[in-house]
């Protein structure tokens, strides 16, 4: 049996909203541009990715376009994470959609003073949840810094597998940093959920 993967993220009328018992995955509003900001400038949520951080707030405009446009081409999905006061706290990314081996990637920041509250493993499992379910997603991937212990644990909670190293994968700046990949089936899922 096939499944039109392609067709079923056209066909979606919206942003996709998520809700976990603490947060909500939603798209991003022009507003939200001085909380994604202070997200994306924090030293310390950016230690580890393969950008350094925002420097100025038209960085964050710019990003919400870019949310924005990728939801429209259906090339991601970037939602905002918001706080039960709608305050955005983070985001969650599926990207790099492949449609014949029905995979995707994954990717998230928290906001370094909601860290070890388990937010972002509440964001991250209803975004995988959705994913699996609406989508049929059989395999979903995420890289992180080796280096990355708190990105790690959550990914280890949620049933992600490490697969590899690949060694100075990226430039943050003019330094070469590995990247660790973690892989979660379909199955897997299911097996936890049960």
């Amino acid at each position: 049996m096939s499944f039109d993967l392609p067709a079923v993220l056209a066909a979606l009328p919206a942003f996709p909203q998520l809700r976990a018992a603490r947060v909500r995955l939603r798209g991003p509003r022009p507003n939200d541009a001085d909380a994604v900001f202070a997200l994306f400038s924090d030293p310390a949520v950016m230690r580890y990715w393969s950008r350094p951080p925002m420097t100025q707030r038209s960085e964050a405009e710019a990003s919400i376009a870019e949310m924005e446009e990728a939801f429209a081409e259906r090339d991601k999905i970037n939602w905002v994470v918001a706080d039960k006061s709608d305050t955005v706290i983070g985001t969650c990314t599926l990207f790099r959609f492949d449609p014949r081996h029905r995979r995707a990637e994954l990717g998230y920041a928290l906001r370094s003073d909601q860290w070890g509250k388990g937010l972002a493993r509440e964001a991250v499992s209803a975004a995988l949840d959705w994913a699996f379910r609406t989508l049929s997603l059989h395999r979903i991937e995420a890289d992180i810094d080796p280096r990355n212990d708190g990105s790690r644990r959550i990914l280890e909670r949620l049933g992600f597998a490490s697969e590899g190293v690949l060694r100075e994968r990226f430039f943050v700046g003019e330094r070469a940093a590995d990247s660790e990949i973690f892989g979660l089936l379909s199955s897997d899922w299911s097996a936890q959920r049960r």
